[in-house]
């Protein structure tokens, strides 16, 4: 018979802000209601320190230092090492990851990409992805452990596979193609299982010097699960104490594999921290680094290999077909009809839906919905014969204008759009360069951007480009903006006038609850009637 895994005493879900942190809480709340999570003491949302990007290396600092406050002890800059060490050597952490703005999913920045619909038995990617982390083993009795996960992918593999046994950090590693693992980090193993060095994202060559590469052509990718004992934990507090540090987590952010684990191997130097740290995007000051250094290296780190592990990204638009597509075969056992995922609607009998590679998403659907290919259209009323063309996405979302009415913004794009690409770099829009979309709009840049956010830093996720309407019915309206080259003066004029908003401040603006009440409708509204999950059903 095999034993129950052992109970949490907290899980932490990290937010980007203090809006998505009252998403995140509402919906694990209601989870905690129906007698979900019932393995875990708590569970805490922890929002970015003042709404600054403090990093997941800053994030993960802050959630050990929430819960020892919970716990007891203050929550001071010279914190009691000793005591911190003492309460966590007690204490089973899972901590997640989800901070992300989702600027390459705009359709789910009202809930984040954690909480993102997926189609099957488990209705987000939250509801997939914990249950794995919940399952990971025990540490030693009385070591304390602190597992940190991202959660912006669906990691599959089998949590009985990890082991937690040996002092410092334990990461969860597979073997992949060298191509694959440039991507990402990689652990260059010693014989005994600790490892002598963390690259972060490196070249093939660099993977050949480093002697990354095993015997059989592969190397250990890291795939974002670490284990950290209390003492670990406490060195990583202690390295994190001194002033310049604690600036450095305000001021730039720090990432947990760039300026921590790059730190951490036998054969670790400053130099190739340093190095390290540069290459992928570091801008803490090269002193900062060095304090942060003799800090961290002396934690062990240690490797365990899984023998499977595959990722399913659901982090774009795009990633949202193949991924979910990858999903249903999973389940099934074969591919959804014409790779169609409609996910969550409220489909009319003989109300067809018509199209091949495309999502559709918590939508009410009763009227012809023609989608052409690699098509995602969510949230929306189809109240009349609608169609997109291929490439094209729609996403409506409710939400406050700035004058504090209620609004539903209307957003089209293109689905390789580049939301964080910045316009003199070729940011697209539309299938277009966006610099070339407004010219054929007739707009100019100061009609878009305000005139505090440098040329540099001029952006599809901070354009004012997505029109707001008091009826969610209006968006067949602006379908023109999927070709704006055949737009009339008058659709030119509308867009001038109209009340617009950039992707960033919808974030901010959209109602997380609504988002969330709107798919319990559907899905309460739909159980009388035929399914509306049957294009995902195998062939």
């Amino acid at each position: 018979m095999t034993n129950p895994p052992e109970p949490w005493d907290y899980l932490i879900v990290t937010a980007a802000n203090e809006h998505q942190a009252a998403a995140y809480d509402l919906q694990i709340r209601a989870r905690r209601e129906i007698g979900q999570l019932s393995q875990v003491r708590e569970v805490l949302v922890a929002p970015d320190a003042g709404g600054r990007r403090i990093g997941s290396g800053g994030s993960t600092i802050q959630c050990i230092r929430d819960v020892l406050q919970h716990e007891g002890i203050p929550d001071e800059a010279s914190i009691d090492l000793e005591a911190a060490n003492a309460v966590l050597r007690l204490l089973r952490i899972l901590i997640v990851h989800a901070g992300g703005d989702s600027r390459r999913l705009p359709a789910y920045s009202p809930c984040g990409k954690i909480f993102v619909p997926l189609p099957g038995h488990a209705p987000t990617l939250f509801d997939r992805l914990v249950p794995i982390f919940l399952a990971l083993p025990a540490g030693p009795h009385g070591a304390g452990q602190i597992v940190i996960a991202a959660g912006d992918a669906l990691i599959l593999f089998d949590p009985t596979e990890a082991g937690f046994s040996r002092p410092g950090i334990t990461a969860l590693g597979v073997p992949v193609g060298p191509e694959e693992a440039a991507r990402h980090g990689v652990f260059c193993p010693n014989p005994d299982s600790t490892v002598r060095l963390y690259l972060q994202k490196p070249k093939i060559a660099e993977q050949v010097q480093a002697g990354a590469i095993r015997e059989d052509g592969r190397s250990v990718l890291d795939i974002g699960i670490m284990n950290l004992d209390a003492a670990s934990a406490t060195d990583l507090l202690r390295a994190f104490t001194t002033p310049a540090a604690r600036a450095a987590i305000l001021s730039h952010g720090i990432d947990l594999y760039r300026e921590i684990c790059c730190a951490l191997g036998t054969e670790a130097t400053f130099a190739h921290y340093a190095a390290a740290a540069r290459s992928s995007g570091s801008k803490v000051e090269e002193p900062v680094l060095a304090e942060l250094f003799d800090g961290l290296r002396r934690i062990p780190l240690n490797l365990e290999t899984l023998r499977q592990c595959s990722f399913l990204h659901f982090g774009s638009s795009r990633q949202l077909i193949s991924s979910g597509i990858e999903l249903v075969t999973r389940d099934c056992g074969a591919r959804p009809v014409d790779a169609m995922l409609v996910v969550a609607n409220d489909v009319q009998p003989g109300v067809p839906i018509n199209g091949t590679d495309s999502w559709v998403e918590g939508c009410r659907v009763f009227a012809p919905l023609t989608l052409h290919r690699r098509n995602v259209i969510v949230g929306a009323d189809v109240m009349e014969p609608f169609e997109l063309p291929e490439g094209a996405c729609l996403d409506i979302s409710s939400g406050q204008g700035r004058g504090g009415d209620h609004v539903w913004f209307i957003r089209y794009y293109g689905i390789d759009d580049t939301f964080k690409q910045p316009v003199a770099e070729g940011a697209s829009f539309c299938g277009k360069l966006l610099a070339d979309w407004l010219r054929s709009a007739g707009v100019q840049d100061a009609e878009i951007w305000s005139g505090d956010v440098p040329e540099s830093e001029r952006t599809l996720w901070n354009a004012q480009i997505f029109p707001a309407e008091k009826d969610a019915g209006a968006f067949p309206e602006w379908r023109w903006m999927l070709d704006v080259d055949r737009s009339t003066a008058g659709q030119k004029e509308r867009f001038r006038a109209a009340d617009r908003y950039s992707s960033a401040e919808i974030a901010l603006r959209a109602d997380h609850g609504a988002f969330h009440r709107r798919r319990s409708a559907i899905v309460e509204g739909s159980s009388s009637r035929p399914s509306s999950w049957e294009s995902v059903r195998p062939r």
